[in-house]
């Protein structure tokens, strides 16, 4: 990996345990609920894609850089990259929580979460080992990688895009003053893939088309856009 992608993935890291850094907020009981909250809220990965990391990755981190600071947050590397391993514990602890969480995101799909937020790389774990995995879970469990079907998770691609916003971070521009940003992001129901982000000085529906029309042009319309009540939808 890059030098400067590995230092912009813990940077992304970093971002994300920052509030605990100086003690637990107010606002959460425990850190595991800081942990979960984090998970929830998401972070915009170094490649482009908002990534929702898994909360014991987060807690790893954490752990991490209590030990060894900042460099603690780099992505390790491997003298024996470039050839195949099989999943660790670690590793089986996030599959089990994205598929049990979100038990319609498929192999292909976990496999991506899994590179973009920089646990493996596409050369250290191959999405057919994935693969493997869940059906041999679904085995162990006496369930089908189909059984759980919540709401508003369809049973195909292009079904439905469900849409929202989030407030990022502070951004200096060159007058230097600080303003807020925000995240617009289109996600595919059924196979839970960032199909459309962007990040923008407002949250308004100028910037929202901007995302939609950037969406439709890579992968089709969709049969439903699925929004809150919000003022910008």
């Amino acid at each position: 990996m890059k030098q400067e992608l590995a230092q912009d993935i813990a940077l992304m890291r970093y971002s994300m345990i920052s509030p605990l850094i100086v003690g637990l907020p107010d606002e959460y009981k425990s850190k595991e609920a800081y942990f979960r909250a984090a998970s929830a809220r998401g972070a915009l990965h170094p490649n482009g894609s908002f990534i929702h990391p898994a909360p014991t990755s987060i807690k790893r981190w954490y752990q991490h850089y209590q030990k060894n600071g900042f460099d603690g947050l780099l992505p390790s590397s491997r003298s024996d990259e470039g050839t195949s391993r099989k999943i660790h514990p670690d590793l089986e602890e996030q599959i089990r929580y994205l598929k049990t969480n979100y038990p319609r995101m498929s192999a292909a799909a976990i496999f991506r979460q899994l590179c973009d937020n920089g646990s493996v790389n596409r050369n250290e774990l191959s999405e057919s080992t994935v693969n493997r995995f869940l059906n041999s879970l679904a085995r162990k469990e006496r369930t089908t990688n189909n059984q759980d079907m919540r709401r508003y998770e369809r049973a195909h691609a292009n079904e439905v895009w469900c849409g929202d916003s989030s407030v990022g971070p502070y951004l200096k521009t060159e007058d230097g003053r600080k303003h807020k940003v925000y995240v617009i992001a289109l996600i595919d129901d059924a196979s839970r893939y960032i199909v459309g982000i962007d990040v923008f000085f407002n949250d308004n529906f100028a910037n929202l088309m901007s995302v939609m029309k950037s969406a439709v042009a890579k992968f089709g319309v969709p049969k439903l856009f699925n929004f809150d009540n919000g003022s910008s939808y």
